[in-house]
Formats: structure tokens, C-alpha cells, sequence
């Protein structure tokens, strides 16, 4: 029940709850379930107002009378500084105002976690975060809509509370709260599908791995994506149970709405997974990928040790850990509609300690490793006669960012620039560039270019650049070890003999029929 009374030109709402114990009892809960959240400065007009009445009704309900809050004299209870203004109020969705029969029992006692500054904050923090990191800014928007409004998403308030049910085990209750929210017309995000789905997925009862799949549909229905961790959750918890053919099903499903399963997807979920073990992690790579061998990346991370002692070999001392460095030229982005996407922010990233540290140790070190010591040295010889970061590491950096994240045109694009600045690549420029060229079938033309490029330029691939290359002609799908021999005799008119040692070390462990391919390619066998 909800009435709204109009008092002196100003709403109050009224929660009328109908609990299960004594009324005076429960008016004494209430209260003491508010002390600890807050303490009313009263010395202002502007504190915050908030009245328990009781109300002498014969349906036994108790009203909790509760007019407009603001932030401004709140003080927490441990005794803090005052909180800054902030530029909106936490509110209470009307749609909570009142009681629904099937309502978890808790539900006012985590509605006032999630309602309090604190909660409010974590809720709009994780919400944020998520829907930024996988793409869904028009979401955020949304929001800030809301916010300039000087009130808190309806959303948001669900998903925190849904999130607090599921963070605690309790999938009923998350779920009862999400049906209550599309009782009201409230739209879930793609955040709060992902709560939702983990909860779900986690749930040790089977039944509940179906409702998961179903909202995975649902939000995909609704053009939301699942990312990485969601869908990882879903499948992990379909192995689980041993639910493999509904798993298989529940694939081709997800993949009729958009879902693509290829070396991204294998990346991003083996991701989820660092540090799991055992015959899940197995199982879920069966059920996405008909090779997972097939879908194995090159990894430049054999090497950490070595980079960190590099690393540390440098003196970034004077700098502290995330600052800009004043030695790494801030770039001039000029407004051309070539440029690659984000660009001036990744070159941003590019300037800061930690990124353009390792990207320098990285590249030293390979170059080391594979006998281009005076493209190394030249580094340290332009750091100390111009007292900047080279290009040549800032720019490969920045390669290598759209490189890892599959956007080899968009790092073909970097390279491009990179050349037309006068900039010259050294041997791991070239490598970041090919290796991230070969991760699209549609860039291998491009990959090829560069390698023998790099070679006429006095350079030999080493054997992650060039094995990379041959794995991408096992990948396609016609004449793929003819295309392959026939690149491979271009390769050997210029010098080059590969180096079965070499090879064996980078594909140790690996299965599948692209290795086995790219063998076939290079050796014959």
C-alpha cells in the first residue's frame, strides 16, 4: 500500500509495511536499523529529516514518514569528517515504498546498506566501471541523466541490491528482486544481467544454471552482449553439473544472437579463468571450441623475470609509480579521420610510468635476445643525447595495445602514422605489428608484406613472429598448406632457414591440427 500526501506544497512518501511480529517490536527494529547508518545533525535546516510515526490503524501497519534528504550535514557515526556535497541526493525508488507478499524479509534491512552513502557509491562505482570496460557507455548516459536530475537511477538501487543478495549466496532473493524490478517497469542494464547470470551460475542447484542461459538469451535478445565473465560463469557451471550436451546447445544458441567464439573469446575467458585448474577449465575450452589448440596465442610472457629485472634496472625513482613522465613527448593527434579509434587517449596510457616501462623492457629485451644489439643500444644513446623516450617505443606501445585487443587495423593504422612521422621500426615493432596482423584473416596479406619487409631490411623474424604468420595460413580454409610453402619460399629467397630448435620451444605443449600444419609447412612433415 502507498498513499502520497501533499504537505505544504512538499511529497511525502509512506512506507506502509504489514510485518509478521508485534508492531511495536518491529517499529524498534526499523529504528535501530537506521541508528547506525546515520547520525542527524538537527543544528540546520538542511540536515537530513526523517520521522517513524505510528499510525493507530486496524490493519496493524506501521507508516515510516519520510521526506526529502540531503547530503550536506550528514556525518557517519564512527565519528568522520563531514562528507563533501555531493551533486545528488540517495533516494528510495517509489516502487520500494511499500511491501509485496513475496518479498525476501531482509529486504528493508539491505535496501538501507545499499541506500546509504557508502553503498550508493560502491553500486554506481561497479556499475560504471563494468558497463565502460565492455563498451556500453550510452548505458552510463543514462544514468548521468538521472544524476543532473539530482537523483539515482532506479537501476541502480536494484542492481545494489540485487548484488548484496547475490555477493551473500542468496540467488532466491536476487532473483525474486529482480522480477520485482520488471514488475515496475524498471530496465535492467547489462550490469545487472551479469549479476544476476554469476549468481545464477553459481547457484549449487541445477535447475539454476537454465534460468542463467535464459536471461543470457534474454539480454542478447535485448542487443547486450554478454562479456567474458559472464558467459565463462554460465558454461562453468554447466561442466559442473556435467551438463555437457545442454552446454553444446546452450552454444549454438548464444551464437545464432551474435556470439562469435574465436581467439578473442578464447583469450578473454582464459582471463576469467588465471589460476583455475583441472578438468572444468578443460571441459569449458571443449565446449567453445571444436581445437582449443587451434585457438592458442602467442605469449610473449616466458620472458617476465627478465623484463621485470630489466625494468627495475631503470631509474624511474625520481617519477612516482602512475605519473606522466615529463621525458615521454606528449603526442599532437591531428584531426584526421584515418586516425585509429581513441588514439590520443591511448597514446595518453603510452606516457604513463608503468606502460612505457615494460614496453621499453620488452622491446630491449627481445632485441637482445635475438641479436639486434645495436637497435637496442641505440635507445639508451637517443635517451641520453635528447633526454626523451624514442618514438620508436612509444609508438610501438601503442601498436601493441590495439594489437592485444584484436584491432589489427586499427594497429596497422598506428604503424602507418608511425612511418609518415619519420619514425623507423626496429625489429620488435615489426614483430608486435605482424603478430598482431595475423590475429585477422583479413590483415594475413598485410602480415605477409611486413615480414618480408622486415627482411629486406636486414632482419630476420624470430620465431614467435614467424610461426605466427604459418598459423595463420593453417587457419584458412582452402589450400592452406600450399599457400603456406608457397610464402615460405619467398621467405627462404631472402635468406631465411627456420630453425626447428626454435620452433619445437615455442609450440611445446600445443596439440592440434594447426600445429600440426605449420610443421608440415616449414619442415615437410
Amino acid at each position: 500500500m502507498k498513499t502520497l500526501t501533499e504537505v505544504s506544497g512538499s511529497t511525502k512518501e509512506f512506507i506502509s509495511l504489514r510485518p509478521k511480529l508485534s508492531l511495536k517490536f518491529y517499529c524498534i527494529w526499523v529504528f535501530l536499523s537506521l541508528l547506525p547508518q546515520l547520525v542527524f545533525a538537527a543544528s540546520t535546516p538542511e540536515s537530513i529529516c526523517l520521522q517513524l510515526t505510528m499510525a493507530s490503524t486496524s490493519s496493524n501497519t506501521l507508516e515510516v514518514n519520510v521526506s526529502s534528504i540531503n547530503f550536506k550535514t550528514l556525518v557517519i557515526d564512527n565519528g568522520s569528517e563531514p562528507i563533501p556535497q555531493y551533486p545528488f541526493h540517495v533516494f528510495c525508488p517509489k516502487s520500494l515504498m511499500f511491501v509485496l507478499p513475496e518479498d525476501p524479509k531482509d529486504l528493508l534491512e539491505v535496501l538501507m546498506k545499499v541506500n546509504s552513502t557508502q553503498g550508493m557509491f560502491t553500486s554506481l562505482i561497479k556499475m560504471y566501471d563494468a558497463l565502460l570496460t565492455d563498451g556500453l557507455k550510452h548505458q552510463t548516459r543514462e544514468i548521468d541523466a538521472q544524476i543532473n536530475k539530482d537523483v539515482v537511477s532506479e537501476v541502480v538501487v536494484y542492481t545494489g541490491i540485487i548484488e548484496e543478495y547475490a555477493d551473500a549466496g542468496k540467488t532466491k532473493e536476487a532473483l525474486t528482486v529482480f522480477k520485482r524490478m520488471l514488475l515496475f517497469d524498471v530496465t535492467p542494464n547489462a550490469y545487472t544481467y551479469s549479476v544476476l547470470i554469476k549468481a545464477l551460475a553459481a547457484d549449487p542447484d541445477p535447475s539454476s544454471v537454465g534460468l542463467a542461459k535464459d536471461f543470457v538469451l534474454e539480454m542478447m535478445h535485448k542487443g547486450m552482449q554478454p562479456n567474458a565473465r559472464t558467459y565463462t560463469a554460465v558454461f562453468e557451471a554447466f561442466a559442473g553439473h556435467e551438463k555437457m550436451e545442454e552446454a553444446k546447445q546452450f552454444l549454438d544458441e548464444i551464437k545464432a544472437n551474435g556470439f562469435v567464439a574465436d581467439r578473442k573469446a578464447m583469450k578473454a575467458m582464459r582471463h576469467v579463468l588465471k589460476g583455475s585448474k583441472g578438468h572444468v577449465v578443460r571441459t569449458i575450452a571443449d565446449i567453445l571450441f571444436d581445437d582449443p589448440e587451434d585457438y592458442s596465442d602467442y605469449s610473449d610472457d616466458d620472458d617476465d623475470d627478465v623484463i621485470k629485472k630489466i625494468s627495475k634496472e631503470m631509474d624511474w625513482s625520481r617519477f612516482p609509480p602512475d605519473s606522466y613522465l615529463s621525458f615521454c613527448k606528449k603526442q599532437i593527434i591531428e584531426n584526421d579521420p584515418e586516425n585509429p579509434k581513441d588514439l590520443e587517449d591511448v597514446f595518453d596510457t603510452m606516457r604513463k610510468a608503468d606502460p612505457v616501462t615494460f614496453t621499453m623492457a620488452r622491446m630491449i629485451n627481445m632485441l637482445r635476445k635475438d641479436g639486434f644489439m645495436s637497435q637496442a643500444e641505440e635507445i639508451f644513446v637517443k635517451m641520453d643525447l635528447d633526454r626523451y623516450i624514442p618514438e620508436v617505443v612509444t609508438h610501438t606501445g601503442v601498436i601493441e595495445i590495439y594489437a592485444k585487443a584484436y584491432e589489427a587495423k586499427e594497429a596497422l593504422k598506428v604503424f602507418v602514422r608511425m612511418l609518415s612521422l619519420g619514425v623507423t621500426p626496429n625489429a620488435y615493432t615489426y614483430s608486435v605489428l605482424i603478430k598482431g596482423l595475423t590475429k585477422d584473416p583479413n590483415f594475413l596479406g598485410d602480415a605477409k608484406k611486413y615480414t618480408l619487409e622486415m627482411m629486406d631490411k636486414g632482419m630476420q623474424p624470430n620465431a614467435r613472429t614467424y610461426i605466427a604468420v604459418f598459423k595463420a595460413f593453417a587457419r584458412l580454409k582452402d589450400f592452406k598448406v600450399e599457400k603456406g610453402k608457397e610464402f615460405l619460399k619467398e621467405m627462404k629467397a631472402k635468406g631465411f632457414v627456420p630453425k626447428k630448435k626454435a620452433v619445437m620451444e615455442v609450440l611445446k605443449g600445443k596439440k592440434g591440427h594447426v600445429v600440426k600444419t605449420v610443421i608440415n609447412i616449414l619442415f615437410g612433415k
